[in-house]
């Protein structure tokens, strides 16, 4: 028998919130890809404004245009390229 069994409508609950955190992430990469295009949609946008350096910037735009891809992916979209898509963001989080 199982232990540690959920409450049923807390697990649904929870599932949920987890699936509108990932929509929610994944538009908000989105926005900031097309904002960093809007931009002039350069590593130099970055480098200029943001102090960024440069291989860093180009890191950035790297990896949010990636992500755009594969949130085009999560909404039917195009397939995205076979990519570790965790990996390639990992520079931005820490790596943890």
């Amino acid at each position: 028998m199982a232990s540690n069994v959920p409450n049923s409508a807390d697990f649904q609950a929870e599932v949920g919130r987890e699936l509108v955190a990932l929509r929610d992430a994944f538009q908000k990469l989105v926005n900031r890809s097309d904002y960093v295009a809007s931009m002039g949609g350069s590593a130099n946008f970055l480098q200029a404004l943001l102090n960024m350096q440069p291989g860093d910037a180009d890191a950035m735009v790297a990896t949010l245009g990636n992500h755009k891809n594969l949130a085009t992916q999560y909404t039917g979209g195009a397939q995205a390229a076979v990519l570790n898509y965790r990996a390639n963001g990992q520079p931005f989080w820490g790596g943890n």
